[in-house]
């Protein structure tokens, strides 16, 4: 069944990975980490509750916004008044007798301003024409009176005089006393009895001259319609209904003196205003009086496209010349005309000036509101770099992030989201890096760090390959002859050069046969050598594995089947010891049956050959097996290019320094050359064969001994030979700095809680040890020995591990740390022994594997912790009770086994059952204190808390004493 990730989920749905977690919690699924995996089912109905829930979010939320929308529909638009009346409308001669009948005898006063108008609800706009009587008066409308619009149409004049604009707006809204609300109509006054205009001041007077110096003032005349044909200027649109592009009707009419609704006379509605063009301001609002056919000329136009239009004087008798572009001057009316508004200057950008940037709608704010802060960010962050990136595991936030070609930051936020605290600097995991690679939509491809360092390696062609000599294992169980027998190969004695004749080192020799070379590589059989073995299988050609006739296929045996079989190379098995009386090669070859291998003789595949390394019986025979796979195996290499090897075996000699035994896999091994292994990196400056004679060049498949390495390297590395020194040198600090941060990357820290709690409860024990060898596989196999030690309660802890002698700085480390030296055949300098003389460092000397393996898992029991054992050391009889005074009871005992101490526990025992356990406080014999009664004798016995004691209750005093875990 399938399973999806934690975080594939959260990039699904949009969610923080925790929110996940938490619904994923409620569902039943428990789910720790971003990485975690659920089923598919589970997957499923996840995302059929989330579903839900959203579904029924968006309900809501259209059903607050629905409701939002009508109330704001309400307030902007209000109903027609219930009482109005369509009213006929008149024509122009019976308009003005209609107007002359009802205008009062007295004259007119001047026009003026009230101070406070309040503002009634404004009916819908229509169009009349002729006078209004007072009824019509009281009916609400958004037409404005004559005395505003002339306030309108003469405020231009008095700013062009230098009146500011602010101080004009504040005295309008002083005089209005109301302030209007933003995209509202003018307050209303009753247009019947205009009022005569007051005089105006003599700046304004001036200004009026100049600009018509042929009207007259006279008494208004009433308002003639639009002639027929005539263009009617439509008023001025709000900016949303603009943006919709929509017809909308009008906030004023068109003529101010047209019949209302109503009114009794005849009504007209208004016409619709389209919506502007795009790129156009909105069109300017009438400006001029309109009280009379000679009213102002419109203003002058903006320039399209750039600012808005100018506001046009209301319609009427021509006058004056064009309009002016840019909202220059007005131009003079006719005469008895007032000047209509000036067109407002056009601005930068299609904005006109003066223009008021318009308030968000209620619908808008909400939708502001709930926009994704995602959006509002600009999205999720992308790789900018397409096609797959190169990608070495444990690499830096900060490397990875130039990669793939976005911000750090931007990767140091993702992974918080996620729940990984991790800084630019610091390294990434290999399941890290894919998982942020596929948050940023990127492709990676891991690569080994060799890839990057070297590039891509050059393919041989045919023609460059010559044959090579094969490279032969020699794998089995512990002491069934696998060293004596490439010894007698050898005609050499390798086994007394062992400690207890256990090969703890790999040996690479190499042998002729008929004219033909065969390198053989000896591997340790104990089983803490498994990953040396592992390496010796990685680097063969051929395997031969050592079986005892007399012994059979033991674990060791099983474990190195399964290493030859992972590294998928020839195999050939020597039933060794065949010379023992006991030899039952049979039985070896029906055990390797089990195993898939089945011997030729079986009819099966593999090549099985009966030798004895002590009578070298059939030695010949193996040596042709082995030449046999080579041919059928062809194998073949390039001499003619730089050397590419592995590293055997690496150790620091007294007087070379450091030495590592190296084979040779292609090209051609010089003196001089500069190779790098590991974080080691060496300048040859000499080599030697397995006979100890020096060379000046090795070919393919020949080990050797290389001397020059400015440190030990570890044995499996693989070398290969660069250019120059520095170039070594680099690659080596680069390894060593990406090897550190993978080891920070990797390192299992405990968290505060489990520390505390493993502090408070004892739970925590670390053993540290240093270990110290004399060649870096009998390191790393003790290194892997300690490891394996799992005990619940006890952490080993390798502080340090390296080749050589014991220096004066592993003991301080040691002494600094309360560690255990381990020395495997090395012994300490001279400075070392003085100061573990001084500061007392446990120093512990091995030579044979098991030893060390034994000392150090007893020390590691020692820390483990301790076993209590109950142990009983006397039993008294209470025979009578005492009551002292101001000190409670004392109990007359006889001592019947062992004896009472002072302060020692003790169980108080009625009828056989424990009535309580406490302390003896005090001891006493003849009314002396003593700290000790042996058996026999009588004393007093007083205990610290129970004092309900009857005669005849027994004591068994009992201690506790810690026992060693086994």
């Amino acid at each position: 069944m399938s399973k999806v990730r934690i975080y594939e989920l959260a990039k699904e749905t949009g969610l923080p990975n925790k929110e996940v977690i938490r619904r994923l919690a409620e569902l039943g699924v428990d789910a720790r980490s971003h990485s975690s995996t659920v089923e598919e089912p589970d997957a499923a109905r996840f995302r059929e509750s989330l579903g839900k829930l959203r579904e029924a979010r968006r309900q809501q939320q259209e059903e607050k916004e629905r409701s939002e929308a009508e109330a704001y529909d309400l307030e902007a638009i209000k109903p027609p008044s219930a009482g109005a009346k369509a009213r006929r409308v008149l024509p122009p001669h019976l308009r003005k007798q209609q107007e002359e009948e009802a205008a009062p005898a007295t004259p007119p006063p001047p026009r003026f301003r009230p101070a406070a108008s309040p503002f009634r609800p404004s009916a819908p706009a229509g169009v009349s024409v002729g006078g209004e009587d007072e009824s019509v008066l009281a009916q609400p409308s958004t037409q404005p009176d004559a005395a505003q619009v002339a306030g309108d149409a003469d405020e231009p004049a008095a700013r062009a005089v230098g009146e500011p604009e602010g101080a004009a707006n504040a005295a309008d809204a002083a005089r209005a006393g109301v302030v209007r609300p933003a995209g509202m109509p003018r307050p209303t006054q009753p247009a019947v009895g205009r009022r005569q205009p007051p005089q105006a001041p003599a700046a304004r007077t001036g200004a009026a001259d100049e600009e018509a110096p042929s009207g007259v003032p006279g008494v208004p005349r009433p308002g003639t319609p639009p002639r027929p044909g005539q263009p009617t200027v439509p008023p001025r649109m709000p900016t949303s209904a603009a943006a919709t592009g929509a017809p909308v009707e009008p906030k004023r009419r068109l003529e101010h003196d047209l019949p209302k609704e109503g009114s009794g006379k005849r009504y007209i509605p208004p016409p619709l205003r389209p919506a502007p063009k795009e790129g156009l301001g909105a069109p300017g609002r009438p400006g001029g009086v309109g009280g009379r056919p000679g009213g102002g000329r419109p203003g002058g136009a903006g320039r399209p496209g750039a600012g808005a239009p100018a506001r046009p004087g209301t319609p009427g008798r021509p006058a004056g010349g064009p309009p002016r572009p840019g909202g220059g001057p007005v131009g003079p009316g006719a005469p008895g005309g007032a000047p209509g508004r000036p067109g407002a200057p056009a601005a930068p950008k299609g904005k006109g000036k003066g223009k008021r940037r318009r308030e968000p709608t209620l619908q808008e704010q909400f939708e502001q509101s709930n926009r994704p802060q995602r959006q509002q960010r600009g999205g999720p962050v992308k790789a900018t770099v397409t096609g797959p990136v190169d990608v070495v595991p444990g690499i830096t936030v900060g490397e990875f992030a130039k990669l793939v070609g976005v911000n750090a930051t931007d990767i140091v936020r993702v992974l918080f989201g996620m729940g990984e605290m991790i800084t630019v600097t610091q390294s990434m995991s290999q399941d890290l890096i894919e998982i942020v690679a596929a948050e940023l939509e990127a492709e990676v491809k891991f690569v080994t760090p060799e890839d990057l360092e070297f590039g891509a390696e050059d393919v041989d062609s045919e023609e460059m390959l010559e044959p090579r000599a094969p490279v032969v294992t020699v794998m089995g169980h512990v002491d069934h002859g696998k060293t004596l027998l490439l010894d007698a190969i050898r005609e050499a004695d390798v086994v007394s050069g062992e400690a207890g004749g256990i090969t703890q080192h790999i040996g690479a020799y190499q042998v002729a046969k008929d004219g033909r070379k065969v390198t053989f590589i000896d591997t340790p059989g104990h089983e803490a050598f498994t990953q040396m073995r592992a390496r010796g299988a990685k680097v063969t050609d051929v395997a031969i594995l050592v079986v005892a006739a007399d012994d059979g296929v033991k674990p060791q045996t099983v474990e190195a089947i399964n290493h030859i079989k992972a590294a998928e190379v020839p195999i050939i098995v020597a039933v060794n010891k065949m010379d023992k009386e006991d030899a039952d090669p049979v039985r070896v070859r029906t055990q390797l049956t089990e195993y898939d291998l089945v011997a030729e003789e079986f009819g099966g595949q593999t090549t099985m050959v009966n030798v004895s390394a002590k009578t070298k019986l059939n030695l010949d025979e193996l040596l042709e097996m082995v030449l046999l796979q080579a041919d059928v195996a062809e194998l073949k290499a390039n001499p003619n290019r730089g050397a590419r090897g592995a590293v055997i075996e690496a150790h620091l000699d007294k007087g070379r320094g450091a030495v590592a035994t190296v084979l040779v896999q292609a090209g051609t091994l010089r003196v001089g050359d500069n190779l790098v292994a590991g974080i080691a990196d060496c300048k040859i400056r000499a080599m030697f064969d397995d006979n100890g004679t020096a060379v000046v060049g090795a070919g393919p498949s020949t080990p050797v001994e290389v001397l020059g390495w400015n440190e030990v390297p570890d044995a499996g590395d693989e070398f290969r030979v660069v250019d120059d020194e520095r170039t070594a040198r680099d690659i080596a600090s680069n390894r060593q700095a990406r090897m550190r941060r993978m080891e920070l990357a990797n390192r299992k820290t405990l968290s505060l809680e489990e520390l505390s709690g493993a502090i408070a409860e004892g739970q925590l024990q670390t053993l540290n040890l240093v270990i110290k060898g004399d060649v870096a596989g009998s390191v790393e196999a003790l290194a892997d020995a300690m490891n394996k030690l799992e005990l619940p309660e006890v952490k080993i802890n390798i502080i340090h591990k390296g080749v050589g002698a014991v220096t004066q700085d592993d003991v301080r480390l040691a002494e600094a740390s309360a560690a255990i030296i381990i020395a495997f055949n090395v012994r300490p300098e001279v400075h070392a022994r003085q100061a573990i003389e001084e500061s007392g460092v446990d120093l512990r000397q091995y030579s044979i594997i098991y030893q060390a393996t034994e000392d150090i898992e007893r020390a590691v029991k020692g820390l483990l912790a301790p076993e209590f054992e109950e142990v009983v050391t006397g039993r008294a009889q209470v025979r009578e009770i005492f009551k002292v005074p101001r000190s409670g009871f004392v109990f007359g005992c006889y001592v019947t086994d062992g004896d009472l101490r002072r302060n020692a526990r003790v169980r108080v025992i009625r009828d056989g059952v424990v009535t309580a356990q406490d302390t003896i406080s005090s001891l006493r014999r003849f009314k002396e204190d003593v700290a000790e009664v042996a058996t026999g004798f009588e004393c007093g016995v007083g205990l610290d808390k129970f004092q309900d004691v009857k005669e005849g209750d027994e004591f068994e005093v009992y201690e506790e004493r810690e026992v060693a875990r086994a």
